[in-house]
C-alpha cells in the first residue's frame, strides 16, 4: 500500500522520511506537494486519480493535513488507490482519540515519527568529533525546537568544515541561546532594579549578555519594557482590564498580566524618570561618549 500518513513536530524528519519512501521505487516519478492549509484535499485526489502521460509512477504530497476535511472523497479513494501512486499526507500531529483518527490508522501506513536529539546530532556531525559539552548545550538550548536545532548543528559543522573536532571553547561562541526566555529575565531586571536588588539585578543583566545580544540591544529591551510599564500603569489606573490594555496597546495579554505584577514598584514620575534616564543614555551611547554595557551596569549600580 501506497498510502501514508506522517505524524511529527519536525518538518525535516518529515521530509528525510518522504525521501527515504520516494527512494523505494519512485525515483523516477513526478512530484506534486499541496499545502492542505490552502489547497484542497479535492484537487490534491483529483491529480492522483488523474493518469501522468509524463511518467508512469507519481507522488502527491500533501503538507499540513488535518481532520477539517470532507473525507468522503479520501476514504472513496483509499478504498481503491491508484498504484503508480505514492501518496503522502503529513501533519505535525492528528488526534488519535477521535473515531476519524482511528480509521485514517487504518486506511493508510501510519507512523509516528519519534524524534531523538541525539541521533540528529550525530547524523549531522557523522565525520567529525564533537565534545560532548557541545552536544549537551545543543540539546539543552533546542530540545524543544527541532528545526532550529538542525540549523545550529548545520552551521557548527559549515563552520568547522575543515577541523575534525569540535571543542567546545570554540562552539560555544558560536551556538546562540534561544531568546525564550528574555521576556521572563527583562521583567526579572525590571523588578529587581525596583526592589533595589543590585546582586540579582546584575545576575538579571548577566544572563541575558549569555543570549549573546548586543548591549546596546538590552538598552532598547529595557526602553521598551518601562516603556510598556508606564502605559500599564496609566490605563490600569483606570480600571481597564488586562485583556482590554493588551488590545489597545496590541501586545499578548501574558506580556500585560506579567508587567501588571510590576505597577506597584513604582510611581508613573519614577518610570518617567527612569525613561529620561534611558533616552539620555542612549543618546551617550549612540554619539560614542560612553560604551553601552559601562551604561547598564551604572544604571543597576546606581539604583
Amino acid at each position: 500500500m501506497n498510502n501514508y500518513l506522517l505524524i511529527s513536530p519536525s518538518k525535516s524528519i518529515i521530509d528525510k522520511k518522504i525521501e527515504e519512501l520516494i527512494k523505494k521505487g519512485f525515483t523516477d516519478a513526478s512530484i506534486t506537494t499541496y499545502d492542505l492549509e490552502e489547497d484542497s484535499i479535492t484537487t490534491l485526489l483529483e491529480d492522483a486519480d488523474t493518469i501522468s502521460f509524463l511518467t508512469s509512477n507519481k507522488v502527491i504530497i500533501g503538507n499540513n493535513f488535518n481532520l477539517d476535511i470532507d473525507f468522503t472523497y479520501l476514504f472513496k479513494y483509499l478504498d481503491n488507490p491508484n498504484p503508480n501512486v505514492l501518496l503522502i499526507l503529513s501533519a505535525s500531529k492528528l488526534d488519535e482519540r477521535k473515531k476519524i483518527g482511528k480509521e485514517l490508522k487504518q486506511k493508510l501506513n501510519y507512523l509516528k515519527l519519534e524524534v531523538d536529539t541525539k541521533s540528529i546530532i550525530k547524523d549531522i556531525f557523522k565525520d567529525k568529533k564533537v565534545d560532548f559539552k557541545v552536544i549537551n548545550t545543543l540539546e539543552e538550548y533546542f530540545k524543544d525546537d527541532n528545526e532550529r536545532l538542525i540549523r545550529e548543528c548545520e552551521k557548527l559543522a559549515l563552520a568547522f568544515i575543515n577541523d575534525k573536532e569540535i571543542t567546545y571553547d570554540k562552539a560555544k561562541d558560536i551556538i546562540i541561546k534561544p531568546l525564550n526566555n528574555s521576556d521572563n529575565l527583562s521583567f526579572s531586571l525590571v523588578r529587581n532594579i525596583a526592589l533595589k536588588d543590585k546582586k540579582e539585578a546584575l545576575l538579571n543583566y548577566q544572563e541575558l549578555l549569555s543570549y549573546n545580544i548586543e548591549s546596546y540591544a538590552l538598552m532598547g529591551l529595557l526602553e521598551s519594557q518601562y516603556r510598556l510599564l508606564y502605559q500599564v500603569k496609566v490605563l490600569n489606573n483606570k480600571n481597564i482590564s488586562y485583556n482590554d490594555i493588551a488590545k489597545i496597546l496590541d501586545v499578548h495579554p501574558f506580556r500585560v498580566k506579567k508587567t501588571l505584577e510590576l505597577i506597584r514598584y513604582y510611581s508613573l514620575k519614577e518610570i518617567s524618570n527612569i525613561l529620561k534616564n534611558l533616552a539620555l543614555n542612549d543618546y551617550k551611547m549612540k554619539s560614542g561618549r560612553i560604551e553601552a554595557d559601562m551604561l547598564i551596569d551604572l544604571l543597576i549600580l546606581n539604583i
